[in-house]
């Protein structure tokens, strides 16, 4: 039923786009939690450091965008038994569970960030000094230590933010909260 939801506002906010006047790799934006997408302007080497915090219980897309950092960067969760699993593109589910906390929990202490478990401002901005420049098609790469992941940035309607998109559940989303 979530997946049906979600695919539902994807298409309405692609509809939407494609009303206003469609979408576009140009254009800039503040990012913020408060425009309801995981957004950015400009280099992406800052577009996530004023992202809102991502933990227990949240389910979006941005979960899943962040989920996405979580296995290029190699994280690993903690089983009940204290035995460490990598966190897999299986885990990339949208839901801020247990395995998502602890595997934040491991990232972070891997990239010195504070131990808090949620993806906070100051993981996001970590983070982001890994993407790389926007290229064609609003391309974005992820330098992580494990493996890259590919991200979109796009202009929704002409205006705006500049939107990122996630590969989640077989389609390309927007990344919202």
């Amino acid at each position: 039923m979530r997946k049906h939801i979600r695919k539902a506002a994807v298409a309405t906010v692609l509809a939407a786009g494609a009303a206003l006047g469609g979408f576009a790799v140009t254009g800039t934006a503040q990012a913020s939690e408060d425009s309801g997408f995981v957004d950015g302007t400009g280099g992406t080497h800052n577009d996530w450091s004023d992202e809102g915090t991502l933990q227990r219980g949240d389910e979006s897309n941005a979960v899943a965008l962040w989920q996405t950092v979580l296995v290029a960067d190699g994280a690993k969760w903690k089983t009940s038994g204290g035995a460490l699993r990598a966190f897999t593109e299986d885990d990339i589910d949208g839901d801020f569970n247990g395995r998502t906390v602890s595997a934040t929990r491991f990232w972070q202490q891997q990239n010195g960030v504070r131990v808090t478990g949620k993806a906070d401002p100051r993981s996001f901005s970590v983070a982001d000094n890994n993407l790389g420049a926007v290229g064609r098609r609003g391309t974005v790469s992820y330098d992580g230590s494990s493996d890259d992941a590919r991200f979109r940035r796009l202009t929704v309607g002409g205006v705006g933010p500049q939107v990122y998109f996630v590969t989640f559940d077989g389609s390309l989303v927007a990344a919202s909260y």
